[in-house]
This record gives structure tokens, sequence and C-alpha cells, in this order.
């Protein structure tokens, strides 16, 4: 996994408390450029998967670094980093294992964002709600990195990670104008790449109905079936031997 936010420099208080109040007011309000202010519509396709695109002022310098495929504990994710004006940005388009089918809370989300990466349970969250594109988003600090997450759609959630020195305004153009398009006809997750949840239920439930009295699974009845045959074939047996012995006393007699 490619997400680079386990380093041990940890940054002062005082910056960690000034980068999550900028964060903070200035995701929470979106201020407008200003009129002076040429704006570039820059937009790059993300292999098959998705397409990028965002909007910066026309002296920002933008840098395309690296485009991968990865994978994590449960699921995979396509990585896309860049640098503004210097400034990196790393974009994580995450295809879980077990997808969202709708919009997550907060609080689901972070439960999301543990599971993709463990730091992230150290990150201080914001706690207000933040927009990315004009979309719901949860975000904060973690060690020397500033993250914003959000769902492109239901079951493809984005997490976008930049450096905590990025420009306050650089920052807010991004996130502000950010769209990620993504192709809901292509996934990651390649056949057997993830665990058969499917079958592990229904052993589940059928162990369940067994214990409840339930429906037996087709081996279960075929196991029952059997051990009612050899106890009637058993009966079947006993009773002949007994018909047996009584026509040899029977015989006796002339």
């Amino acid at each position: 996994m490619a997400l680079e936010i386990l380093s041990n420099r940890l940054v002062s208080p005082c910056l960690m408390m000034l980068l999550c109040c900028i964060m903070i007011g200035l995701l929470s309000s979106f201020p407008a450029a200003g009129e002076d202010v040429k704006l570039t519509n820059i937009s790059a396709p993300l292999k098959d998967y998705a397409e990028l695109g965002f909007t910066l002022p026309t002296n920002v310098v933008v840098e395309t670094e690296t485009l991968s495929e990865e994978n994590y504990t449960s699921g995979r994710e396509l990585m896309a980093s860049l640098l503004l004006n210097g400034s990196r940005v790393t974009l994580h388009l995450l295809y879980p294992c077990q997808a969202p089918q709708t919009t997550l809370e907060p609080a689901a989300m972070k439960s999301l964002l543990e599971a993709y990466n463990p730091a992230l349970a150290q990150a201080n969250y914001s706690s207000e709600l933040l927009s990315v594109g004009g979309m719901p988003a949860v975000g904060g600090m973690v060690q020397n990195q500033i993250f914003v997450a959000y769902q492109p759609t239901n079951q493809t959630p984005a997490l976008v990670v930049m450096d905590g020195g990025i420009d306050e305004e650089i920052l807010v153009d991004f996130l502000q104008y950010l769209r990620i398009t993504v192709n809901e006809g292509a996934s990651l997750l390649m056949p057997g790449y993830c665990p058969d949840t499917t079958k592990v239920n229904s052993q589940a439930s059928a162990t369940s109905n067994a214990a409840a009295g339930g429906v037996a699974t087709p081996a279960e009845a075929r196991k029952t079936t059997f051990e009612s045959n050899k106890e009637k074939m058993a009966a079947d047996m006993q009773a002949a031997k007994e018909k047996l012995a009584a026509a040899k006393e029977r015989m006796r007699g002339f």
C-alpha cells in the first residue's frame, strides 16, 4: 500500500492546530477565487477506471508523478500522485471488498478509512462535515499530512492526502473543484481476490438452521435418510430372525 502517512516526523501542536483551522475554515466556506485570478481546468484519465478533473489558478505548476494499482487488506485501490507547486497530493480511489451501498455517515467513513490504513486511527478528525466538489466529506490531519475522504460514488470512496505545507489557496481551489468521475462498469477487484463471503454465509446459515431445528442442508438430509434406512434395515433383520426362530420351533413338533 502506497499511502505515505507513517512517517515518524510529527508536526508541532501549534502547527497542527493552525493547519486544522485553515482546513476546516476554508473547506467549510470555499470562498470564490478573486476576479483577477485566471483559472485553468485540468482533466486526465485514471486508466479505464475513472476521470480526474480539477481547476487551479493558471500560475500553479502541475506535475504528474505516479499512477498504479495497489492491494490492501480488505480491497484494492487506484493510486495517483501529483505535485502542485512542489507539494504532493495523492489520490486513493478505493475498491473495498465489502463496498458501501449508500452514502456513509462520518463514523462509518472513519471505520472504512481505518480498515484501509490503521494509521488513520491516530488521525485528528475535523468535528465539522467538510466538502469536496460540493459533496460531503470527512477530513483531518495525521502526522504531517492533511487528508479528506468522500464518495464520488457510493461504492467507490476516495481519499485525498496532501502535504501539510501545501499553499492554502491551492488546497482550497483543488478541493473545491475536484471531480472524480468513476466508471461504474470497471473494477479493480479481479475474480477471486476477495473472500467468498457467500459460501461462508451459507455454511453459517446451515449451521444456524440445524442448531435451531430449521431446514437441513442437502448433505444433512442425505445423512438423516441413511441413518433412518439403516435403523429400519436392522429392525427388519431382527424381525426376520424372530420369525425364523418361531418357524423352527413349530417344525420340532412334527
